[in-house]
């Protein structure tokens, strides 16, 4: 059953149906939301907020977009509260930060080779690009992870943003290019990215 149909009945009244909502969409809003605040604990409630926001919001729903895209924007804007709700908040910061005592986004690398050499340098890139992807500016991170992780097209990622495609783009290029000089030390090729 499609989502339009899945929300009809849920507005109808069958509330138990959006359970197929949430079945559907729950890993992708999961991971969108790792992507961009990077800590497991912290995008399971944000994910899981937006549900809840998108549930009571439902009958704004007006299909315009999929409802996928309508999520996503919660899911985002529910980061973006978090983020700036968690930089309003004092820190202490240790000069000699630990990226492992951290929570940064990890990406599986597969050897194709299956040397127990590359494997070692394949989990440190993996390390690398997780810290390096996390240390993006909050638009430059959700538009790589919405356009490059999440997979979506540059119209869904704008869309998803609220802004044009001109400036999913441009967060998209500027994203690559600090990733490119951030991890050049483990990637001898150029072109990579």
């Amino acid at each position: 059953m499609d989502d339009t149909e899945v929300i009809s009945a849920v507005l109808a009244g069958d509330i138990d149906r959006y359970a197929e909502l949430v079945t559907r969409y729950q890993a992708a809003a999961w991971r969108l939301a790792y992507g961009v605040v990077g800590n497991m604990e912290d995008a399971k409630e944000l994910s899981q907020n937006a549900f809840v926001k998108a549930y009571q919001r439902l009958r704004q729903f007006r299909g315009h977009a999929r409802f996928s895209t309508w999520l996503y924007r919660i899911v985002v804007n529910e980061c973006k509260g978090f983020l700036r709700h968690k930089a309003r908040r004092v820190s202490v910061v240790s000069m000699s930060a630990d990226p492992e005592a951290d929570d940064p986004i990890r990406f599986d690398v597969p050897d194709p080779s299956g040397n127990p050499r590359d494997a070692v340098a394949d989990g440190e890139f993996a390390r690398a690009l997780g810290v390096a992807i996390d240390a993006l500016a909050l638009k430059q991170r959700t538009a790589f992870v919405l356009h490059h992780l999440q997979g979506m097209s540059l119209a869904e990622t704008a869309e998803v943003m609220a802004c044009r495609v001109g400036t999913v783009k441009a967060h998209v290029f500027r994203a690559c290019e600090q990733l490119r000089v951030r991890l050049s030390p483990h990637v001898p090729e150029e072109g990579w990215l």
